[in-house]
């Protein structure tokens, strides 16, 4: 095997992890256990080793030397954090692309969101694949690699297989449908803040649109704890 495939199989299995998390098969706490993974995934104890190292890198399990992996809580405000960084970086490879976009790369930007306000409602896969496209496109026209390293770090983060599941969200739909298009007017115009700020916006206001949900099935590993007010620090002028 090859080492792309190696890789490959690595993510594959990091994905089938994933799942079986988000899932709740296993529950934070869990030991994970490379025999029993290896067999119900029908691979060696090999790729399912590396995918749980990547996976702690991730923060999705926590690796204790001598113990093994354990399945990590998943947090509220880690999700927020994680939207955060993404929202930010996401928009920064927005207004890179303004600064450098053709005529002929918003003709195909325009192409795949018309493609998105066109499809089947109900056929969420191709919803997301096509969502995926458009972003993917848009940090291509950028050519930011470094951002775009931080915006796909981030990715792995959130509590969902995203893209590929995200249109169970409620209201993703309507919002993948809807707010694509300004965002490419800004880029087309060569409107770097619109394009930084609005792209920012778009992705921030998806996360709050996932933890929405997620706050409604009772999904966190840890309940939130209110802080005690703290003093701002400042004198009264």
């Amino acid at each position: 095997m090859g080492r792309a495939e190696k890789e490959q199989l690595r993510s594959n299995v990091a994905s089938a992890i994933r799942d079986q998390i988000m899932a709740r098969t296993v529950h934070p706490g869990d030991t994970l256990r490379l025999g029993q993974l290896a067999e119900e995934l029908g691979v060696s104890i090999t790729p399912v080793r590396e995918a749980l190292l990547l996976l702690s890198q991730d923060g999705w399990v926590r690796h204790e030397p001598n113990r093994g992996f354990r399945v990590a809580p998943i947090r509220r405000k880690d999700v927020e954090d994680t939207y955060l960084m993404w929202s930010t970086a996401e928009g920064e490879i927005a207004a890179r692309a303004a600064t450098r976009a053709t005529s002929r790369d918003v003709a195909y930007l325009r192409e795949i969101d018309q493609r998105i306000r066109d499809a089947d409602p109900s056929d969420g896969h191709l919803a997301t694949e096509l969502n995926s496209a458009l972003h993917h496109y848009v940090s291509v026209i950028a050519d930011a690699p470094k951002l775009n390293w931080f915006a796909q770090a981030a990715s792995r983060l959130v509590p969902l297989q995203f893209p590929e599941n995200f249109h169970v969200v409620p209201g993703w739909s309507e919002v993948n449908r809807t707010q694509h298009t300004p965002l490419i007017d800004a880029i087309a115009a060569g409107d770097v803040e619109a394009a930084r700020s609005g792209t920012a916006a778009h992705f921030q206001g998806t996360g709050n649109l996932l933890i929405q949900w997620l706050d409604s099935l009772e999904f966190w590993s840890e309940p939130e704890t209110p802080q005690a007010p703290r003093g701002t620090g400042r004198l009264a002028g």
